[in-house]
């Protein structure tokens, strides 16, 4: 009997062994404090994750396993947030019922984002994914939107015929809702749609090695998001997702061929299902260039054009970098042509600052509206995975003289002072 058991303790152990041999985790905590001060009249504290763009904090572990033969597994990410909202629908940003968990007033909640399983054949020339999927092969390197046309709940083909060329076909019955919202499906998982409204995806690339790639992703009009689009009320010029069941291309093209050197180039379309009343189009570019290893400077720019007749709008993000060591002092000047900063227009974005890279939105009657924003700051690295920032971030919106955001006011600085933490393992 002691023999018996003996082998089945050494069996067991082996295959825990061979079993985490095979497994991967990984993820990442982010959180942070902000000091706002808004003109003469507000000062107050702010819980932020500068660096997950996530109110009060976020952590996700993302994980795989894979057979001996690397022919088959399964990914999945587990993932806890602050909601963005203490009540409301998932399409909203706020967690679903079943989703919520409430601790002393304290609203957080866990989602599973992404869960599927995956089957490879021919020497992964042909891939088949099913379940909550997340996949990044067309997803864009740009600053702005690096994205995709988006996945959800569903079946993804993928085919490499050969070397440098990639192809994909998805359906999908729910999409994936964005990272505000905790990335949680649209809607219950049990939801049935029909063929004609579910989510159609294509994505394809083409690599050449050291020299450039060039990718797009197309969806087409769904429910998958909800409700269709159509003949309902478009925010036009607000920042492009994959909430609105809208039908959209984004591609992009990335110069590869010098060293050093970040050249991104990314083109989108949304709303192409009523594009001439509602479209919406952007061009997001991506430079930066590493001098030498201290030193590095970059230009991130991105250009909204509105179908429905508003004024572009022009993002311009000049920034720096020298590193000291572990300490990396940068500094980012913005200016935003036909634009506002998130705190210049409602209460409600007020009550939510952004002081993090990606704080701007159009507004979608842009009109002679301005951002100005200069924002320092030191990045601390304790080690390869843990990383303090502290930085400082003004804004200054701006009207025309003839215009008023706040009252009889035609100008407003916002300013943050910030501390942002991330650990990653």
């Amino acid at each position: 009997m002691k023999r018996i058991l003996v082998i089945l303790l050494m069996t067991a152990l082996s295959a825990s062994a061979a079993f985490a041999q095979n497994l991967t985790l990984g993820g990442y905590f982010n959180s942070g404090l902000g000091v706002v001060v808004v003109g003469d009249e507000e000062l107050f504290l702010k819980a932020f994750g500068v660096d997950s763009d996530s109110n009060g904090y976020r952590f996700r572990l993302n994980g795989s396993y894979q057979n001996e033969a690397r022919s088959a597994g399964i990914r999945f990410r587990i993932q806890s947030q602050r909601t963005t909202a203490l009540s409301g629908t998932a399409a909203s940003g706020a967690a679903p019922a079943d989703h919520t968990h409430s601790v002393s007033g304290f609203n957080m909640y866990f989602s599973v984002p992404i869960a599927f399983g995956f089957v490879n054949f021919f020497e992964n020339r042909l891939n088949i994914n099913a379940g909550i999927i997340e996949d990044s092969s067309w997803q864009t390197a740009d600053w702005w939107f690096n994205d995709d046309a988006g996945e959800g709940l569903g079946v993804l083909l993928k085919v490499n015929p050969f070397d440098g060329f990639s192809l994909g076909l998805g359906a999908y019955t729910i999409t994936q809702l964005g990272g505000g919202a905790n990335n949680v499906l649209a809607r219950n998982i049990d939801a049935r749609v029909d063929l004609e409204n579910a989510k159609y995806t294509i994505g394809a690339s083409y690599t050449v090695k050291d020299v450039f790639y060039i990718g797009a992703t197309f969806r087409t009009e769904s429910t998958a998001g909800g409700a269709s689009v159509t003949g309902t009320t478009a925010t036009i010029g607000s920042t492009i997702d994959d909430n609105k069941g809208s039908s959209m291309i984004v591609g992009d093209l990335r110069i590869l061929a010098v060293p050093n050197l970040t050249a991104v180039v990314a083109v989108a379309a949304d709303n192409l299902q009523d594009f001439d009343n509602r479209g919406l189009m952007f061009i997001s570019e991506t430079f930066a260039y590493k001098i030498n290893d201290e030193l590095n400077i970059g230009l991130n720019a991105v250009q909204f054009i509105y179908q429905n007749g508003s004024n572009m709008s022009m993002l311009f993000n000049l920034w720096g970098s020298y590193a000291f060591g572990n300490i990396v002092p940068r500094l980012d000047l913005v200016y935003f042509l036909n634009g506002t900063s998130d705190r210049a227009t409602t209460a409600a974005a007020s009550a939510n600052p952004r002081y993090h890279r990606r704080g701007y939105a159009p507004l979608s009657n842009a009109a002679e509206h301005t951002v100005l924003s200069f924002r320092p700051s030191v990045r601390i690295n304790i080690d390869g995975r843990t990383h303090f920032e502290i930085g400082n971030a003004t804004y200054i919106d701006s009207a025309a003289s003839n215009q008023t955001f706040w009252g009889n006011t035609s100008e407003r600085i916002t300013n943050v002072f910030y501390l942002d933490f991330r650990w990653s393992f």
